[in-house]
């Protein structure tokens, strides 16, 4: 028998003994499963008639933004493939969403610390059975903003600007 073999022969017998002496199998991983029990999708317009508000909110989030990744990374020759509208702020995003109960028996909603108004009535009564049971996950994509798209009439990249709005997305998982 070589050295190799007689060597992967020890291991092979040792390594149960080895494994609780180092204490490797003590560290057992929660295997369980979470289930999407509902998800939510509306836009921050929904929620709010003021444009300043969601401005406001557009700014925090682009100001805490770390990647920088304007027109989702696109440059110029690559918005002519694309064959839409391509967004300067698309993949910037926030997690910090906060729903807050309220004394009208409905639920405020918070995006980066700023009331941006109420949940829809027609959520409450999901919402607040799944924020007893479930975890919740949010995200606020921004929306709007200044956009390039390539214009095939004078072949070349137009830029032009829209409201900014946010698409915001909750799910509960249990």
């Amino acid at each position: 028998m070589r050295l190799y073999d007689q060597l992967k022969y020890f291991i092979k017998q040792h390594s149960t003994y080895l494994n609780d002496l180092v204490g490797a199998n003590a560290v057992k991983k929660n295997s369980t499963i979470l289930n999407i029990q509902n998800k939510f999708n509306f836009s921050a317009s929904d929620m709010c008639s003021n444009q300043e508000t969601i401005n406001t909110i557009v700014k925090q989030i682009i100001k805490k933004d770390k990647s920088r990744r304007y027109y989702i990374g696109k440059k110029n020759e690559n918005i002519k493939k694309v064959n839409r509208k391509v967004y300067r702020y698309e993949c910037f995003f926030t997690r910090k969403i906060r729903i807050v109960p309220n004394a009208k028996n409905s639920f405020d909603f918070y995006i980066e610390n700023i009331h941006l108004g109420q949940i829809p009535e027609d959520l409450n009564i999901d919402i607040k059975n799944h924020l007893e049971t479930g975890i919740m996950t949010t995200f606020a994509y921004i929306n709007g903003g200044p956009y390039k798209y390539y214009d095939k009439n004078s072949q070349s990249v137009c830029e032009e600007d829209e409201a900014f709005d946010l698409n915001i997305y909750i799910q509960f998982s249990g």
